[in-house]
């Protein structure tokens, strides 16, 4: 099992109870955009407290990072704690929620924190000038819980198309509103026959996009990508 020792060198506020912790890059440390691994960190007293997590950093980046909802849970309120400087450890670098250069159109449907493993594949996207299609259907609460609104919004371009659906939304929404749906995902993507599905988020509503996709929509599962976020 490989294991790496990490510095803590920043903490951004994405969102009011969301927060990015950005460590470290070891030398030669490599990942695919949309990977995960397991952060070890010092329990207060002695031993460890671990919880998985999508890297929100892309590969291309000199750090690395992960973006999380502050909770209430043990690992959650001691990870916020955290001084800068602090060494954690991390191991093993696990999933396959990653694009590749052989794609050549793909679909993210994203809800809250999940937005993690998009947004690594999309800076990889980005800053390789890949030519990959993005459209990335993101859900939320609301305009305050959206994580990397303003630099989401700053890289749309031909090739990258962002459409927000707000299930809380205040009275001077314009936009979509309530939860991911059929007519929203149909209205988004009018060539969704062309594209390869990249889903994450809570487990229901990954469950519930995938059964609009295969059922309603009639996308076939073997092009289908999931991700689940549980504890977040």
């Amino acid at each position: 099992m490989s294991e790496w020792n990490v510095k803590l060198i920043e903490k951004i506020e994405r969102t009011k109870d969301t927060k990015s912790f950005r460590f470290e890059r070891p030398e030669n440390f490599t990942y695919l955009p949309g990977q995960f691994t397991t952060f070890y960190i010092p329990k207060e007293g002695n031993g460890e407290l671990f919880h998985h997590f999508s890297f929100s950093s892309s590969p291309t980046e000199p750090f690395i990072e992960f973006t999380t909802r502050i909770r209430e849970s043990e690992y959650k309120q001691r990870l916020d704690q955290l001084s800068l400087g602090t060494t954690i450890r991390i191991s093993t670098i696990l999933g396959k929620f990653s694009l590749t250069k052989k794609i050549n159109k793909v679909v993210f449907i994203c809800a809250g924190i999940g937005i993690t493993a998009a947004r690594s594949n999309i800076k990889w996207v980005i800053d390789t000038q890949t030519n990959i299609d993005i459209i990335l259907l993101y859900g939320n609460r609301d305009l305050n819980n959206i994580a990397f609104k303003n630099e989401l919004e700053a890289i749309k371009q031909n090739n990258f198309k962002l459409f927000h659906i707000l299930s809380h939304p205040t009275e001077d929404w314009k936009g979509w509103k309530g939860r991911i749906n059929e007519h929203f995902i149909l209205y988004s993507v009018p060539d969704w026959e062309e594209r390869r599905w990249f889903i994450s988020g809570p487990p229901a509503m990954v469950d519930m996009v995938e059964k609009i996709l295969t059922e309603d929509i009639c996308v076939p599962m073997e092009i289908i990508r999931e991700e689940f976020y549980i504890g977040y």
